[in-house]
């Protein structure tokens, strides 16, 4: 009598299980529908912190080269040394996407973002999947504080010689 009382038992916890799961599943499949997003992407968002509302502000990569500003009326800034361009962005799921109305082009970006860092990957360029898979780090910053374009090319200039001299060495042993 026992098995058959835990076998029953058993039997009711798959049932709630499942009842659970589809709870749960089928509103997040109509909204995924909706709003034309991955179900794998909504998914994993709900693991990852990726609010578009920590986007907006100042972000700034490592080397001072490029840097974004978010506002929250969906406008954003990019520099990228002593240039900058002002366009439109839009969040879908994890896809960042930047307009530039004055150059008549689109990125798309997957992204992630927290509080302290902004990581874009380059998904798409004016409609065309990109072939280039850089991935680049933001972190938020305070104050845009970009390199000029002569300490960029200083800086690429010095790292060419750090490693034709990394080479050189390599090559004496």
């Amino acid at each position: 009598m026992s098995k058959k009382n835990g076998k029953a038992k058993v039997k009711l916890a798959l049932i709630i299980i499942a009842s659970i799961l589809i709870l749960t599943l089928t509103p997040t499949l109509i909204y995924c529908g909706v709003k034309q997003i991955n179900p794998v992407e909504v998914v994993s968002s709900a693991f990852t912190s990726n609010n578009p509302e920590l986007l907006i502000g100042k972000w700034q990569n490592e080397s001072r080269s490029s840097a974004y500003e978010f506002y929250d009326n969906g406008s954003y800034d990019s520099y990228f040394s002593t240039f900058s361009f002002t366009g439109d962005y839009t969040v879908k799921g994890n896809e960042l996407t930047l307009s530039n109305p004055a150059s008549d082009s689109t990125v798309v970006y997957k992204f992630s973002v927290d509080k302290k860092k902004l990581t874009l990957s380059l998904d798409k360029e004016n409609g065309l999947d990109s072939e280039n898979e850089q991935v680049v780090e933001y972190t938020r910053v305070d104050r845009i504080e970009m390199k000029s374009l002569t300490d960029l090319l200083g800086d690429i200039v010095d790292s060419a010689n750090e490693e034709s001299e990394d080479d050189t060495a390599n090559e004496e042993q």
